[in-house]
């Protein structure tokens, strides 16, 4: 250990950082809709990442199996 280069070591930072908690929801088809719909009342930058975060997650899901 080195305490002048210790803080240049990114792959212990990266295990180190706190992660965000995550939460799994189960939602209807509907209700996923209702929720995409809502958050495309939002302005475009704010919006895109969790729109497509949900329908990536959302398609994936509902993908046929072997497809």
């Amino acid at each position: 250990m080195n305490p002048e280069l210790d803080h240049l070591d990114v792959d212990n930072q990266v295990q180190a950082a706190p992660q965000e908690p995550v939460v799994n929801l189960e939602l209807t088809v509907n209700d996923v809709n209702l929720v995409l719909a809502a958050l495309q009342e939002l302005p475009h930058k704010v919006a895109d990442p969790l729109l497509r975060k949900i329908m990536g997650q959302a398609n994936a899901q509902l993908a046929p199996a072997g497809a």
